[in-house]
């Protein structure tokens, strides 16, 4: 799946912006009650784009497999519908979202539509084939599957740490809730 390897770098570099620009210096949003539901959001996306991370570049992923494959993205979809439907009153008491960062969004949607379109054609026939995981290297630089290695691990560990903000920040009232017992 080389086309979806190198789509799915460019996302993760995108994803690495997003997280280091506006969640952490612009609003640090870990240490704002009102973000505590987005970053429970955001803490499924870590494991879901380790998995992405690990599986596209490196396996082939047979029958029922591939099923869970697309079933995957189908998880991710629905993460982003949440976190867009959050994000808006979240960030209210910081200013509200970033212009860049709604751009920012819009671009890694339309990239995450080129790879689920990547991964349907490159991968397609896998539905049909017996069931089964195989390691299968994409024709991608050893290189560039070990940078994603790296960043399955770097997103991995920034989803534990949006719920571990999370659940440290359910113990802090919101702003609007102080003074209400």
């Amino acid at each position: 799946m080389e086309a979806a390897t190198y789509i799915l770098f460019g996302l993760g570099c995108l994803g690495a912006t997003d997280i280091a620009l506006y969640h952490s210096f612009s609003h640090g949003i870990r240490s704002h009650p009102d973000a505590r539901g987005e970053l429970v959001v955001h803490s499924l996306r870590g494991p879901t784009y380790a998995a992405l991370f690990l599986v596209i570049p490196n396996l082939v992923l047979q029958g029922f497999y591939f099923w869970c494959l697309l079933a995957l993205f189908v998880f991710d979809v629905l993460i982003s519908i949440v976190d867009f439907a959050l994000e808006r009153e979240s960030r209210r008491l910081l200013g509200g979202l970033p212009s860049g960062e709604y751009v920012l969004h819009i671009i890694i949607a339309m990239l995450f539509g080129g790879l689920l379109t990547a991964v349907c054609l490159e991968a397609g026939a896998w539905r049909n084939e017996p069931t089964q995981i195989a390691y299968a290297p994409a024709a991608v630089p050893d290189v560039l599957r070990l940078v994603m290695a790296v960043m399955a691990l770097l997103v991995l560990i920034s989803g534990i740490q949006d719920a571990m903000a999370a659940w440290r920040l359910y113990a802090v009232p919101l702003r609007g809730d102080q003074g209400k017992k």
